[in-house]
């Protein structure tokens, strides 16, 4: 017998099956959102910092609080995009006649966020890999060149596309797992849960790539 997170990572239809007729319990998919929220939230702090020295140094005080406050936040946002993923699949899902409860469809959506906890500790990886290296001057925000010269810098770096590419990735691991939640949670078709997950998930992984300017 396979722990349950291993088997909704490997087989999220024979885990979900087994979960459609239990009460739902939020305890743990919340823990799991926590855990991407926390971790991003150090992200954010290593990425804050990285930029400070940009700045002018009567801003840059500014920034250190900016850096602690976002590290706060992530995780507090973390459990709040939770829901509202969870309220779009619900949303979606109810074109298609879903029946199941809202509550066990932010069950399941949790349970999705398994490969994105592990995206997270990988981005992390590389995102402390890439502050620690690179030292940046300080920034004429008036200069156009300048500031879009800092911003290829950030965005652009190899590491950092590296990291976008990585939770593509996951994501797309955590859209699998998702389509089989709304498939019980929701006593939807396959065909009709992956249209509820793919559709919001396709729109946000253009925008991601849009973003770093491949198309």
């Amino acid at each position: 017998m396979s722990h349950p997170i291993v088997e909704v990572l490997l087989n999220p239809d024979a885990f979900f099956r087994k979960m459609a007729d239990r009460a739902p319990d939020l305890m743990l998919p919340a823990a799991l959102v926590l855990v991407t929220g926390i971790i991003g939230g150090i992200a954010a702090y290593l990425i804050t910092n990285m930029l400070t020295p940009a700045f002018p140094a009567e801003a840059q005080g500014i920034m250190g609080i900016i850096a602690v406050a976002g590290a706060v936040a992530t995780p507090i946002f973390s459990l709040i995009g939770w829901v509202v993923v969870a309220i779009i699949f619900y949303a979606i899902s109810s074109v298609f006649k879903g029946s199941g409860s809202l509550k066990k469809t932010l069950e399941f959506t949790g349970y999705g966020y398994v490969p994105t906890a592990l995206s997270s500790a990988i981005s992390l990886v590389l995102t402390a890999q890439f502050t620690s290296s690179v030292t940046l001057p300080q920034i004429d925000f008036t200069d156009p060149a300048a500031v879009t010269a800092f911003q290829a810098t950030v965005t652009h770096s190899p590491m950092m596309t590296a990291v976008v590419g990585i939770t593509i990735v996951f994501l797309l691991w955590s859209a699998n797992i998702w389509i089989f939640g709304m498939k019980h949670a929701r006593n939807l078709t396959l065909k009709n849960a992956a249209i509820t997950v793919g559709v919001p998930v396709g729109i946000y992984i253009i925008y991601q790539i849009v973003s770093l300017g491949v198309i």
